[in-house]
């Protein structure tokens, strides 16, 4: 075969080679982006990193292919390029969420507070010790503690977290907390209903005006501390304009995050605080998740469940990725038995603990892949039902629910 003779037949065969080469091509980044997804779940490294690296591989093979492209005047090779990447960045999805990237790894967690050295209110009341007991602990372990809005933000939380918040504006806060949260330098946030300000035992706007001056960060709690799944949804608003109006007269700032009375919710409350707040916070246990942005748990913390061991389990666990309960609507009027939580991974070694104001429950639980198919042995009573899912694997995971029966 003559020198032109090969010429011609490596043109002719060009497409073909470079269809090939593009499709290896393709099998390669496939391959590299699947392997990032499993090396990001083992070493904690975020999936955004191996897209960046991915992309420089494939960079580098598109650099080849325009080489290619010259020598056999094809350039139908980029129109495939721009498919491929067109593919693995729109269609197949990769999770570079905050719950992958960091949650599944750092504890980023929240406490909750109510009343301090007020003995007459053990379900709300922490002792003064008790709190000291805390920060000790916490500081000893090497938590830095960050205001809760920050959670809002992953860059924020590459190391573990505490957040302290503190619902209702009790004068205690202010004559007992917040000096102790200054002497250890802890940030806090304070979620306020306004109606009651400057009543008996609840501090005043000047108290508030200077605990903002001394760096708590002030939020919403509602006007008048009503139960939302028992309003409409204009009486919703009004709760929370009115309130966001008194903070703004008084105080000059105008909140953006809020916190449910009694950790009450429902769908249509949700659906008016999300038009105007950056997130809400109920009073359930369970580790911080983003995915959870109107519905995010606290550890409340009390006389009769604030010793370490509770300080211990509270700082440290983490969140699962996901999870999807049904019904999602916290708010049941009328009580049921049957409930699936899909974790979205193997749930085989997740275990439930359900209960009510009249104790657990000794539910039936189906495993379905994925999913967790819960039959409660009776009606959950009227009132708060609590749900707490756990595991254990290189650390506990927790995930909570809280529902109201009507």
């Amino acid at each position: 075969m003559s020198e032109w003779q090969f010429r011609i037949a490596v043109k002719r065969a060009g497409p073909l080679l470079r269809c090939n080469f593009l499709i290896y091509s393709a099998f390669i980044f496939v391959f590299f982006t699947k392997s990032a997804n499993n090396l990001d779940k083992t070493f904690s490294c975020p999936n955004l990193l191996f897209t960046v690296l991915s992309q420089i591989i494939f960079s580098f093979l598109n650099k080849v292919i325009e080489q290619y492209d010259k020598e056999l005047s094809m350039p139908i090779s980029k129109f495939f390029i721009l498919i491929v990447i067109f593919i693995f960045n729109f269609v197949i999805p990769v999770n570079t969420s905050y719950a992958t990237s960091v949650n599944d790894t750092i504890p980023n967690n929240i406490l909750m507070y109510h009343r301090f050295d007020e003995i007459k209110y053990p379900s709300t009341n922490i002792r003064k010790e008790q709190l000291v007991s805390h920060l000790t602990y916490l500081k000893d372990q090497g938590f830095k503690f960050i205001l809760v809005k920050n959670l809002l933000f992953p860059d924020k939380l590459q190391e573990k977290s505490i957040s302290i918040t503190i619902d209702d504006a009790y004068l205690s806060f202010y004559e007992v907390g917040l000096p102790v949260f200054e002497k250890f330098e802890v940030p806090v946030t304070l979620f306020l209903n306004t109606e009651n300000i400057g009543g008996q035992n609840y501090m005043s706007w000047g108290q508030l005006k200077d605990a903002l001056n001394r760096g708590v960060d002030i939020q919403n709690h509602t006007h008048s501390h009503s139960s939302l799944p028992t309003l409409s949804e204009l009486e919703i608003a009004n709760e929370i304009e009115k309130s966001q109006k008194l903070i703004l007269e008084n105080l000059g700032i105008a909140p953006n995050l809020f916190a449910y009375p009694f950790g009450e919710n429902s769908s249509t409350a949700q659906k008016v605080v999300s038009q105007y707040f950056d997130a809400a916070f109920g009073q359930h246990s369970g580790a911080f998740s983003i995915n959870q942005k109107y519905f995010i748990p606290r550890f409340p913390l009390n006389e009769n469940y604030g010793s370490t061991d509770r300080i211990k389990d509270a700082s440290s666990v983490l969140p699962f990725n996901n999870v999807d309960i049904q019904p999602s609507n916290p708010y049941q009027i009328e009580p049921i038995t049957r409930y699936v939580l899909d974790f979205q991974e193997d749930a085989s070694n997740i275990n439930c603990f359900i209960s009510d104001f009249q104790g657990s429950f000794n539910q039936t639980t189906t495993n379905l892949s994925s999913k967790l198919l819960i039959e409660l042995n009776r009606l959950p009573v009227k009132g708060r039902l609590r749900f707490n899912c756990t595991k254990v694997n290189n650390g506990i995971f927790w995930f909570g629910y809280q529902y109201l029966i009507n």
